[in-house]
């Protein structure tokens, strides 16, 4: 995945450093803010203080948590696990962004320094009862279920896709052999003249790449004309004005919900490089912008236009965050 640009703060290298030398620290709440906040100190054994830990989720907002275990390394130091917790609910702008953090984290406070790591996207995710279960998980030998083998599919499609080279000729799609049809294809090249705006879907059928639908809209429409219930890769042209100037701006939108199927999520995965590689390379468009998003609702005029003109400002800088009181969850945290 493109990482975000995102730098870890001064405050909270100097806090992780301190943190593995003295040992003093249990958990850190670490967060993408412009400011630090704070700490949970060591009270118990590492079991007993993991309850502390879902005091520190709200329910839309992401976070990551950085875990002391009372183990120590080989160097003396203690070890920890890493949590990214985000919520289905969260913005779809915070999912993209610590998703694609996450790497930078770990790797500048220390890759070698976390012995395990969890994701989760519901608070109850993470009690002990849960992380003990990931361990297990972790350490069976036992053969994956078609289920666990297909999520592996998916993972390793998202990989692949990820690394795509854009050397893909022709209207075939990398890795799997899906060619685009001819009406898509013809839909994707009408997106260069100025005179048409088209919204276009396209979709894997029969081992090809069809179009699924076209028409002339408002943006104010777009979320109506996604499916909901099934991937699309869709294409959409916004003429809009920005400080100004009269602005035309393609923008592809890759549509994933949490209700589709294993099997359509591992093929949308695997041609979604090629097949924008196809539209830049073989038909000349401009990509202004690559969405993604699980729920085309997402697709709002203001969501589009923060995206295509971001806000001039500071850039985010990962943060830890002071630990609200027991209880409280929902709302931001609180001195």
């Amino acid at each position: 995945m493109t990482q975000s640009g995102i730098q870890v703060s001064k405050e909270l290298a100097e806090l992780f450093r301190d943190a593995v030398s003295n040992g003093n620290y249990r958990l850190i709440r670490v967060s993408i803010a412009n400011v630090p906040n704070g700490t949970l100190e060591v009270k118990n054994s590492w079991n007993d203080d993991f309850v502390s830990v879902q005091e520190f989720l709200e329910e839309t907002i992401p976070c990551y948590i950085l875990y002391r275990l009372d183990t120590k390394s080989s160097s003396g130091d203690h070890e920890w696990i890493f949590f990214a917790y985000v919520p289905d609910s969260a913005k779809v702008r915070d999912k993209t962004l610590y998703a694609s953090t996450r790497a930078t984290l770990t790797k500048e406070l220390g890759d070698y320094r976390f012995v395990d790591s969890m994701h989760g996207t519901a608070i109850s995710d993470f009690s002990l009862k849960e992380y003990e279960r990931h361990k297990r998980h972790k350490n069976a030998e036992a053969p994956l279920t078609q289920r666990e083998k297909e999520l592996a599919e998916v993972k390793a499609a998202e990989a692949s896709a990820s690394s795509y080279s854009t050397s893909t000729r022709k209207s075939h799609v990398a890795g799997i052999a899906f060619p685009l049809s001819d009406e898509a294809i013809t839909a994707i090249k009408s997106l260069n003249q100025s005179e048409l705006e088209f919204n276009i879907s396209l979709d894997a059928k029969n081992e090809r790449i069809e179009l699924d639908s076209t028409s002339k809209i408002d943006i104010d429409e777009l979320a109506n004309i996604i499916s909901s219930e099934a991937p699309r890769y869709t294409f959409f042209t916004y003429e809009h004005s920005h400080e100004g100037q009269d602005i035309r701006s393609t923008v592809f939108i890759y549509t994933c919900p949490t209700s589709s199927k294993i099997r359509e999520r591992m093929l949308y995965s695997s041609c979604r490089a090629s097949v924008i590689s196809y539209g830049e390379s073989e038909c000349g468009l401009t990509i202004a912008k690559k969405l993604e998003t699980s729920d085309p609702k997402d697709l709002t005029k203001a969501f589009v236009l923060e995206e295509l003109h971001p806000p001039s400002e500071v850039a985010p800088k990962l943060a830890f965050s002071r630990p609200r009181p027991p209880g409280r969850r929902g709302g931001g945290p609180r001195d």
